[in-house]
């Protein structure tokens, strides 16, 4: 096919992939469209062999070039592909993943007949897959919008790579990645979503993303390294200097980004920084969230423990943010539903609400006068570790009458804290059969506050639900499971 009938451009930036760079490049030559596409390989540094296989590969093919951007990092190398593009459409391709053959041909297809300004196909993570919030809006067919606020989960696709681009969308609007910084591809992806008039999606896996897994992804590190948090909150800023051209229902759909992309950085911020550098952090955010609603922190976070640092921001509370222990109180009960108790205002009740109590039997032995004890494990979903001691608890035995007075324990410590999932703290409750009927009775556990009590189920591993039954003179008691909740089982009593 002649120069004059390529209308995609692929523009790959490369530093030191030589261990995946072949395969990526042969399954660039494989696409169905490649002879449509003038491929620009971009070498952004590499001191190994990989432009020597970039080099090999433009000899094969005459829609092939190879350059070179020495100084920058894959935003620069990318901004240079892009600046040399001559064609109405572009991709942008990682050099150590895997492009499906027929990738090129549907994104170039979906958005000539679509006349879309952005297409966004399928990904697929390797080896362990990832669901996206985004693919909730991929069907059978292509669907198309006028804006990203029609579909406003989108907004967190940030990457480039699963995407091909009207060019003279980003000319027009200026749109370029970021240099000399890591998430370039939101400097892109995010803008050309935000200003896009016609978005289509095709449900059709258009790109492997490979997780290497050896420690050189920035995904590998993203939350170690201090600059991670320094190019994130750079290019959240970047971002939130768009609200003044978009419109409310636009604004709305950026601010779910701003929020849901910085919640991991803010929770782990006070591990990574002394309290000098927490604090700049903290007023650079305080900036970057001023007047945004609780209710739009609270749909656009995981749980409470991501909620409270924005909670913070907005009291303009440092201790809250960086030492909240000596902040909250213990939690506080209302209408069946637990809330972290914190002195603020009823604007962040929304953000003290407790998701989950995690709750767990783990362990059921034989006590003092023919007593069965049970062993477990809690935590309050944003409720630091070292308040869980503050706590009174019950545990409540359903069907049987019976609320019984449970030790806290405080503190999980030892080889079961150090395992990752089982921090929290202990508890303890003795059940005596005599006082039980004979049955089956669902465990829960209930927390004691200044407010209302508030119960929740207690889980159980299989494991413990196979053991034997604690038996002594005055009956038998064992664990079991249904549907993953622990039940209280008296087998026989004897009075």
């Amino acid at each position: 096919m002649s120069q004059a009938n390529r209308d995609v451009t692929v523009v790959v930036p490369f530093r030191d992939v030589q261990n995946y760079f072949a395969e990526f490049l042969e399954s660039v030559a494989a696409q169905t469209a490649f002879a449509r596409a003038h491929v620009i390989l971009v070498d952004n540094g590499s001191g190994d062999r990989s432009v020597a296989i970039a080099s090999e590969f433009a000899d094969r093919y005459a829609n092939v070039d190879l350059v070179s951007q020495p100084q920058g990092r894959a935003g620069d190398a990318r901004n240079m592909g892009m600046d040399m593009a001559s064609t109405p459409y572009i991709v942008f391709w990682d050099a150590d993943d895997i492009v499906p053959e027929r990738s090129l041909e549907v994104l170039r297809n979906t958005i000539v007949k679509t006349r879309a300004t952005i297409v966004v196909g399928r990904e697929k993570h390797v080896p362990k897959p990832v669901k996206a919030p985004w693919h909730k809006y991929f069907g059978k067919n292509v669907k198309t919008v006028g804006s990203v606020a029609d579909i406003p989960d989108l907004i967190h696709s940030a990457s480039c790579w699963n995407k091909i681009f009207d060019l003279d969308l980003l000319r027009s609007q200026g749109i370029r990645f970021g240099t000399g910084t890591a998430f370039e591809d939101a400097y892109v992806s995010l803008p050309a979503l935000l200003l896009s008039e016609r978005i289509a999606l095709v449900d059709a896996p258009v790109y492997e993303y490979r997780r290497r897994g050896d420690g050189t992804s920035v995904m590998d590190t993203i939350w170690d390294l201090p600059q991670n948090y320094a190019d994130q909150l750079m290019m959240l800023e970047y971002l939130a200097g768009m609200r003044q051209v978009l419109t409310p229902y636009q604004q709305e759909t950026l601010e779910r980004f701003l929020i849901r992309s910085m919640q991991g950085f803010l929770l782990r911020a006070p591990q990574v920084f002394g309290e000098a550098d927490c604090r700049k952090l903290f007023e650079r955010c305080r900036t970057l969230y001023w007047g945004i609603t609780s209710e739009q922190f609270a749909r656009s976070t995981h749980d409470t423990r991501h909620r409270l640092p924005y909670l913070a921001l907005h009291f303009a509370d440092f201790d809250l943010f960086y030492r909240p222990a000596s902040v909250l109180g213990s939690v506080f009960g209302r209408e069946g539903d637990l809330y972290v108790d914190y002195p603020g205002t009823s604007w962040g009740l929304p953000l003290t609400k407790v998701t989950s109590v995690p709750a767990r039997i783990e362990g059921l032995s034989a006590g003092e006068g023919g007593t069965a004890v049970l062993h477990g494990r809690f935590s309050v979903n944003g409720l630091p570790d070292e308040l869980l001691a503050k706590l009174e608890l019950q545990v409540w035995f359903e069907r049987s009458g019976k609320t019984l007075p449970a030790v806290n324990h405080g503190q999980a410590h030892g080889q079961a804290h150090d395992r990752p999932g089982q921090e929290g703290a202990v508890f303890s409750v003795a059940v005596d059969p005599r006082e039980f009927p004979a049955g089956s009775f669902p465990v829960r556990l209930v927390l004691c506050t200044r407010g209302r009590d508030v119960s929740r189920p207690c889980a159980v591993s299989p494991a413990l639900a196979q053991q034997p039954p604690v038996n002594g003179f005055h009956g038998f008691a064992r664990i079991t499971a249904d549907g993953g909740n622990a039940q209280l089982v008296i087998e026989s009593v004897q009075h």
